[in-house]
């Protein structure tokens, strides 16, 4: 007897410790998207939360799952597509606007009865051809304008509001621009924009939205940084070297109190072009880590500079309203265009300035010419491009046609 005990206890250890291999080979990859939460994927894949959790033992459970990272769901049943909501009221509603049963709806969430109050409680609806997901209460959907951005680029968030409620996006403590187009009342395009600096690096924020006073909904976002940013010292001497700083930091504020003016509607129609025709080489791209004299290096390259002969024709890369055109101390001869939705460029060190304050500029339209005016060291255009007050870079925002992806989400054509 104790022979056959001690051979059934051998045989339930070694299934024991072989059940972690099993799963692991039953087991399928998923890449995060935004609205998987742990809910979500549990709904999607079969699945019970605490198997999700258990086979991804390096993730916090306080927290999603990480938009842009890569997750094992163990040993999935049946895959369902449906609605995921967490409405407050009772059952009824979700299933007048499922159009189905509200008794079976309830029968289907373990529900005794329909009537019941959820209080946000998720409510899972079968049927249709997605998986399901979940979005913040108020909105129906939600896209990123990239799965897994990089230090200095802009980012985009567009979804479909519900109702008339405000909607407040906020991205690792830093609050979006958030944009609502006109439209039906139930079916309001919405979006936030937002940049990161150069100095950003590889970290997970924390993707927070609130739809007027309800509940927030938070999911972390992935962000890689490729680490191949050009370093520079320079050296200044003589009258470069004593820079008047106080008329630095001055013209920084005058130019941020215009930075962080939002107009409510884009301005452009297509998508944004190289502001410059004829140039010799990109000088110094966005993001060069720069130290002076020696010292760290703690600043960067906010833009784009273009090396050019004098008096090179520059242009306006899309439609846009003239906000300010002038000498400045450090930027020589400047032009800054609004182009709507807090998104705003700048051209700089110019010898001539061919536009006023107030003009409405079209996309090929001149308004300066290449100089070497204000604190420069030879001919050249510096172009940069800010988005809720931060410099981002202007040739990735060109790379990633981010003015056409925000009009798609303003539901408005991206003229060719």
């Amino acid at each position: 007897m104790k022979k056959w005990l001690l051979i059934g206890l051998m045989v339930w250890v070694m299934v024991w410790v072989a059940r972690p291999l099993i799963a692991q080979e039953n087991s399928t990859l998923h890449t995060v998207n935004v609205g998987d939460t742990w809910t979500a994927l549990a709904y999607q894949y079969g699945v019970a939360v605490a198997d999700l959790q258990a086979a991804n033992p390096q993730l916090n459970r306080q927290r999603q799952p990480v938009i842009g990272t890569t997750i094992t769901i163990p040993a999935p049943g049946s895959e369902q597509t449906g609605m995921l909501t967490r409405p407050y009221g009772n059952v009824l509603a979700t299933a007048v606007a499922q159009n189905q049963s509200p008794w079976q709806l309830a029968l289907q969430n373990g529900l005794a009865t329909p009537y019941r109050p959820l209080l946000y409680a998720p409510l899972f609806a079968p049927g249709g051809v997605t998986p399901p997901q979940e979005w913040p209460i108020g909105l129906s959907g939600l896209e990123l304008s990239q799965q897994v951005p990089q230090p200095g680029q802009a980012l985009a968030i567009r979804g479909t509001a519900v109702g008339d409620e405000p909607v407040m996006a906020v991205l690792g403590g830093a609050v979006m621009d958030s944009f609502v187009a006109d439209g039906r009342w139930a079916n309001r395009r919405w979006l936030a924009l937002t940049g990161t600096g150069a100095f950003y690096g590889r970290r997970q924020p924390d993707l927070t939205i609130q739809v007027g006073t309800g509940p927030l909904w938070s999911q972390p976002w992935q962000f890689e940084d490729p680490n191949l940013w050009e370093y520079q010292s320079i050296t200044l001497t003589g009258t470069a070297a004593a820079i008047d700083q106080e008329s630095i930091r001055q013209e920084r504020e005058r130019l941020f109190a215009i930075w962080e003016q939002n107009s409510p509607e884009p301005q452009w129609d297509g998508p944004f072009q190289l502001p410059i025709h004829d140039y010799l080489e990109i000088s110094s791209g966005f993001g060069a880590r720069r130290s002076y004299n020696g010292g760290p290096f703690s600043t960067y390259h906010e833009g784009v500079d273009f090396s050019a002969y004098g008096g090179t024709a520059v242009f306006a890369p899309a439609a846009g309203t003239v906000v300010l055109a002038e000498p400045l101390y450090v930027r020589g001869g400047a032009v800054i265009i609004d182009h709507g939705l807090g998104i705003y460029s700048g051209y700089y060190h110019l010898s001539e300035v061919l536009v006023a304050p107030g003009d409405v500029v079209q996309p090929g339209q001149v308004v300066g010419a290449v100089g070497t005016t204000g604190l420069s060291t030879g001919n050249h255009l510096h172009w940069d491009l800010l988005v809720n007050g931060v410099w981002v870079d202007a040739q990735a925002w060109l790379a990633q046609d981010m003015a056409c992806w925000i009009l798609a989400g303003w539901a408005r054509p991206c003229k060719p």
